[in-house]
């Protein structure tokens, strides 16, 4: 008797535990998104531009506010949807500009407008810890120039089921709209991994050729006078340049050269893989004259022609 009772107690326990669960674990019902006029909306900022502007901010104008998301009403029948990139264009200008852009796209919504509503899942009790995605600025239009932002229902495991956004993008996309921003010279850092400012480097005993490497982004210099003249960045198209392992890996030493150089690309590699203090390794390529690729502390070395043509591809 008393092992059928502890069987029936610890069933009564796991039931109770159930129940308790699924009350907990209901999705909450979302409200409907409020519609307001389109001028309201504005494409917020790529992501972690906002530490990097150089005054004024571009979004500092007053009155600006924005309803709040929710559910597509009934009543609200879209006729476009703009959707945000989330991140810089591939090239800044000598004055630090950047561009972003808002696309538009238009088409039979019913199908995004029904992912978007669904009713969100049932909380898990397995979930992990997730990398979540950088969220897209997205918001509907209808003909009367009214607006709404859709909210997104929520995965099992509490993150945006963003199927809605996926079957919008997959319509066509009718309108591009150009965005400019001024990022500061830590921004060009962070966002294309080269420093605005060029210094004078240091040949040395070290080899580059130790480690693979290959730039992520580049600044470009006009080296014909005494001070180096920035004239913008770019980010490296690794699908139209040279492999690394390759071309970058096995490269051959610089011969002596006195020719100098008019044109540079420079880039970092952050941190130098032989740094102890976690300071990025500057590296400059000379896109003429001598051609060679160097590093303070490095051994010159002789640069590709097909790694100097794709630097200078990139930079249009």
């Amino acid at each position: 008797m008393i092992g059928r009772r502890t069987g029936i107690t610890a069933l009564v326990v796991v039931l109770m535990a159930l129940a308790a669960y699924g009350l907990q674990s209901t999705a909450t019902p979302r409200d409907a998104g409020v519609v307001g006029s389109a001028e309201a909306f504005v494409c917020a900022l790529p992501q972690d531009v906002g530490g990097f502007l150089t005054p004024p901010s571009p979004f500092s104008s007053p009155g600006r506010v924005r309803p709040p998301p929710g559910t597509v009403p009934d009543t609200f029948t879209p006729v476009m949807a703009v959707v945000c990139d989330i991140d810089l264009g591939n090239h800044v200008a000598a004055d630090g500009t950047a561009t972003y852009v808002e696309r538009h796209y238009t088409g039979d919504f019913d199908s995004a407008i029904e992912a978007l509503n669904a009713p969100s899942a049932r909380r898990s009790m397995f979930c992990g810890t997730y990398g979540v995605a950088a969220p897209v600025d997205m918001w509907l239009v209808d003909a009367d120039g009214r607006a709404m932002e859709p909210s997104y229902p929520l995965s099992d495991c509490g993150i945006d089921n963003t199927l809605g956004l996926y079957e919008i993008v997959k319509l066509d996309e009718t309108a591009a709209v150009e965005h400019s921003v001024r990022i500061d010279a830590a921004g060009i850092s962070r966002f294309f991994d080269c420093s605005p400012v060029s210094r004078a480097l240091t040949p040395g005993p070290e080899s580059l050729t130790d480690f693979p490497w290959l730039p992520s982004g580049f600044c470009r210099f006009d080296t014909s006078d005494a001070v180096p003249l920035f004239l913008g960045a770019d980010r490296y198209d690794v699908d139209s340049g040279p492999d690394a392992f390759d071309v970058l890996g096995d490269l051959a030493p610089a011969a002596p050269c006195a020719q100098r150089a008019t044109s540079l690309a420079t880039f970092s590699l952050s941190p130098s893989p032989v740094s102890n203090t976690g300071e990025p390794l500057e590296v400059h390529v000379e896109l003429d004259g001598c051609r060679r690729i160097l590093a303070d502390g490095y051994q010159s070395l002789s640069a590709p022609t097909e790694f100097v043509d794709a630097l200078a591809l990139a930079a249009g």
